[in-house]
């Protein structure tokens, strides 16, 4: 929804707009991080001898919690206004006079944005080995939002000589995605075995207790997969066949 609104947002700024946007990064923020906490947990259970007792117990202390957060916010009446809210956006956007002038056909909409999102994109690719985890995880939202944006035009194209190239980004598209996907749950995870462990009583310890028991649950959550080298490789290969997948045929 988050992506429906920037897309649009030429057509449908305004305050109500920005307020949506805000409320929606609300929701994100419960939820997210019980996302990346059951990820963790259920690594651990698939993994025989991950971490020790005391992070795993830490662990599934901080799901159950993180889930409860996330419970709390999906029944709120700040969620019920939410999803109401939206909907009356949703109707009024369709039928908004704005400043700008709308695009005679949606499809020339639809081309003009996805080849600015998928230039913007390619050439952020360019450096991709050079960057960080965040600027990878940047990386990564931008090439989600392509892919979604590419979803929702995608009806627009059928029968028409860009559906197949529009269909050859995606593919390859979804393959980068789940390249960086990889890489950003990897270090999403490093990050929450380090917060984990310093609330385990590891840190009792002292800090380098504590670091070593991070990496080492780190370690043992990523030995079932890939390497962050062999997911950096397999990321790189990807982009460099996007680059030369035209959305389309001009």
């Amino acid at each position: 929804m988050r992506v429906v609104i920037t897309i649009f947002a030429p057509l449908v700024h305004g305050p109500e707009t920005e307020r949506l946007k805000r409320e929606l990064k609300w929701l994100t923020g419960r939820l997210g991080p019980a996302r990346d906490l059951h990820l963790m947990d259920l690594k651990l259970r698939e993994t025989d001898g991950a971490g020790s007792p005391a992070f795993r117990k830490r662990v599934a202390a901080d799901r159950a919690s993180a889930f409860a957060t996330a419970g709390r916010a999906v029944t709120d009446k700040r969620f019920d206004k939410l999803l109401a809210d939206l909907q009356q956006w949703v109707e009024a956007a369709g039928q908004a006079q704005t400043a700008q002038e709308v695009p005679a056909r949606a499809k020339t909409f639809a081309k003009r944005t996805l080849k600015r999102r998928a230039k913007r994109l390619i050439r952020k690719l360019d450096r991709l080995d050079e960057l960080n985890d965040e600027q990878r995880h940047r990386v990564r939202i931008a090439a989600k939002k392509l892919y979604y944006t590419a979803g929702f035009f995608e009806g627009l194209f059928d029968g028409h000589k860009s559906a197949k190239p529009l269909a050859k980004f995606s593919k390859r598209l979804k393959k980068l995605l789940d390249a960086l996907g990889a890489l950003n749950d990897a270090a999403v995870q490093r990050d929450l075995a380090t917060n984990v462990a310093n609330r385990s009583g590891l840190s009792a310890k002292g800090d380098g207790k504590v670091k070593q028991a991070a990496k080492e649950a780190a370690e043992d959550l990523a030995a079932g997969g890939d390497s962050r080298d062999a997911q950096l490789k397999a990321a790189l290969k990807v982009a460099r066949r996007l680059a030369d997948a035209p959305i389309f045929g001009d």
